[in-house]
């Protein structure tokens, strides 16, 4: 009964047309499902096989009904499939542009139009230029396909923490977190984003090393970092777990895709677009609005461009503290420390759209800490900016998202773990 509604919620979103006109009816539905997700996890029992292949199946409907819908909350997959079309085409997409002369033949009236920051360089690394090209090749300019591919991941990523947290012996409880929370479903067989893959590929990492396969997981762990590059935080990690023999199979296998995508100078190219990212765009920050609002009310200055790299840093001695302090003693232990590597990062970023959070997120199903679990419902406030023409983020939308975030994140790094967990170990050791 609670699946078949969860899904009347998904076909109501759907009828809604393009979200970003109807905005607060998009969020309202969003904390519905948010809503009727933790009503689940809290009261309906991961007790027995049939019950756990009745999530996996309404997860697996919760998909294919978004599926089909266009990508009306970020234009990201029309910038797949352009890289896509210009890799086939026979052009560097880490070297021209899409606004570059070079590039004007390819220009149409299907991809082109909706191409945000055309005067900057794709920011997606090689492995993801791999996937979109496949999607090309293999299915030709469809959206739908795309979109198939990468929220297929995603669903392979339900499909891995259901494998992980029977191998580690955890509560199944949380897998409701990550199969029914429509954060997960909306951003990645809604709107089709790439992290998926990243998330992939870092769980079948973590799988891989409980079972000892430490170089195929080092593999898997590069594959993870040539499509996002945050990951590449958790190396020092990696390296403590695995040692330097499986950490250079790693590194070689990342380092051939590398060699096969950039040029040096193509790679410095990237590199520099890269930074004007920390000095340009800014969206749903929260130390970054902070700083920069203390900047102009006390200091009369405008600190937008100079809070960027400043935070960069920050992050840097922040992850070295993290590096040192946090042990790696087993797989739960690394998930542990690259989870709080991951929130630093989002903390401290200038932008943080929604889909970020699955850097982090990806996490829950071993972890749910009571704040990432809140900001993946909370986030959706975020695309209320959206309503208003041009683009404005309402102060009280920020503070409802990272206010109450904060205060539980605070709570439970006092008391050196999620606020979840001894509920959690109650409900094992009562099935057990």
């Amino acid at each position: 009964m609670l699946g078949t509604t969860v899904e009347l919620l998904w076909v109501a979103t759907l009828g809604l047309g393009p979200l970003r006109e109807h905005a607060f009816a998009f969020v309202c539905l969003m904390l519905a499902e948010f809503a009727l997700c933790l009503w689940a996890f809290f009261r309906l029992p991961i007790s027995n096989t049939p019950r756990l292949i009745s999530i996996l199946a309404f997860a697996f409907l919760f998909r294919l009904t978004v599926l089909p819908a266009p990508p009306y909350q970020s234009e990201d997959v029309y910038r797949y499939m352009w890289d896509a079309r210009v890799s086939a085409m026979g052009y560097d997409p880490f070297r021209f542009t899409p606004d570059a002369p070079e590039l004007q033949a390819l220009r149409d009236s299907s991809i082109y139009p909706f191409l945000n920051s055309k005067q900057y360089l794709t920011a997606y690394p090689p492995l993801s230029q791999v996937l979109f090209r496949f999607s090309y090749e293999v299915f030709g300019n469809s959206f739908l396909a795309m979109k198939a591919v990468f929220s297929a991941f995603e669903f392979g990523v339900v499909i891995l923490a259901w494998r992980l947290i029977k191998a580690l012996g955890r509560p199944m409880q949380p897998l409701y977190l990550l199969a029914w929370n429509p954060f997960f479903i909306f951003e990645f067989s809604h709107s089709g984003h790439s992290d998926s893959a990243m998330m992939f590929f870092m769980l079948l990492s973590i799988l891989l090393l409980h079972h000892s396969r430490k170089i195929t997981a080092m593999v898997s762990y590069a594959a993870a970092t040539l499509v996002k590059l945050h990951p590449a935080l958790w190396f020092p990690f990696y390296l403590r777990r695995t040692g330097w023999k499986a950490a250079l199979a790693g590194i070689a296998a990342g380092a051939v895709l590398v060699s096969i995508y950039y040029t040096p100078s193509s790679g410095l190219r990237y590199i520099r677009s890269l930074s004007l990212y920390y000095r340009l765009f800014e969206f749903n920050a929260s130390v970054h609005y902070l700083l920069r609002f203390i900047g102009h009310e006390v200091f009369q200055q405008a600190w937008d461009k100079f809070t960027g790299p400043f935070l960069a840093v920050i992050l840097i001695l922040i992850c070295t503290l993290i590096w040192r302090r946090f042990p790696v003693r087993s797989e739960i232990d690394l998930l542990h420390a690259g989870f709080w590597l991951m929130i630093a990062d989002l903390c401290l970023s200038t932008t943080v759209h929604p889909w970020y959070l699955s850097w982090a997120a990806l996490a829950l199903p071993i972890l749910p800490y009571g704040f990432m679990i809140y900001w993946t419902g909370a986030v959706f406030l975020s695309y209320l900016a959206y309503a208003y023409h041009p683009v404005y983020e309402p102060p009280w939308v920020l503070l409802v998202e990272y206010l109450p975030m904060y205060a539980l994140m605070a709570w439970e790094i006092r008391r050196k773990g999620p606020i979840l967990s001894s509920w959690l170990e109650r409900r094992l050791y009562e099935k057990t």
